[in-house]
């Protein structure tokens, strides 16, 4: 499966919606070097996975393409709400070319996979993202919305975060950041810094949970409605190996957008340059 998170950030008055996830497919065995988060052919949105590769690969691609194949979609004139639903569309209508059934089997099988919509509506001005997610009782992905963490009401709180992935980890996940957030006094007041980055990465590092594993992936999308993938040192800034997307960069890779220390993740290091070319 993953563990996956997106929040809002929000530090002197800037605002930045964060993706994170961890980089392991697995199926027999583990692959730790994965995108979970794609980028889309438009710069205010990403989407993300957790589950089954074989459900997610194919609706990731087909979404992909059909942005590129409809301008609206692309150039952003179509809003992110509209995009969602432009891309459940799209996952249900591709969900009806699945033949070869065994016998007396009427329907596919349940897609074992749930996906999270991120990004920037120039509409309500402000960070959005859906759970998109399927419902075996109308035989359809359909959407849930996020709002804002209501463990805050009642202070002076503004936290946006959801997490996907397998329910025990999630819950860990969880029951780990209040645990954070109570000790540093941020319970009930305050905005997320990098306090679900640093439970991701304390997660990983465990190596308790089989289903999740490999180096932090990172995106940021900013309020101009651009999304970039941040480098992160893996598995610490001491042994010098930026991975972008879950893949450690060959030597002559650059991260073009900066790189961030896993023990010290709230800035960013200057782009890289590893300075020597492909032979």
């Amino acid at each position: 499966m993953t563990l996956g998170m997106v929040w809002v950030r929000a530090v002197g008055g800037i605002r930045e919606l964060i993706i994170a996830s961890d980089s392991r497919l697995s199926g027999g065995q583990y692959w730790d070097s994965n995108p979970k988060i794609i980028l889309l052919p438009r710069t205010d949105a990403v989407i993300s996975f957790a589950g089954s590769t074989s459900d997610a690969y194919p609706l990731i691609l087909q979404a992909y393409n059909s942005i590129k194949m409809y301008e609206p979609a692309e150039n952003r004139v179509l809003d992110l709400a509209e995009l969602k639903g432009h891309l459940l569309r799209i996952f249900n209508h591709s969900r009806k070319f699945i033949t070869g059934l065994p016998r007396g089997q009427k329907l596919p099988d349940k897609p074992e996979v749930e996906f999270m919509l991120s990004g920037y509506s120039w509409r309500d001005k402000n960070f959005r993202a859906w759970k998109l997610h399927y419902n075996q009782t109308i035989d359809k992905f359909t959407f849930r919305p996020i709002h804002e963490w209501k463990r805050g009401q009642g202070g002076n709180s503004h936290k946006f975060i959801s997490i996907i992935g397998d329910k025990d980890v999630r819950n860990v996940a969880n029951d780990m950041i209040i645990s954070l957030l109570r000790k540093n006094g941020k319970l009930t007041s305050g905005s997320f810094d990098m306090e679900p980055f640093e439970i991701l990465r304390d997660i990983i590092r465990c190596k308790k949970y089989q289903s999740v594993g490999g180096p932090v992936q990172i995106v940021k999308i900013y309020e101009h409605a651009n999304a970039v993938p941040v480098g992160v040192y893996w598995p610490n800034k001491e042994s010098g190996v930026i991975s972008l997307l879950g893949r450690p960069l060959l030597d002559y890779e650059k991260s073009r957008w900066g790189v961030i220390d896993p023990d010290a993740p709230t800035r960013a290091y200057p782009p890289a340059d590893k300075s020597r070319t492909p032979g």
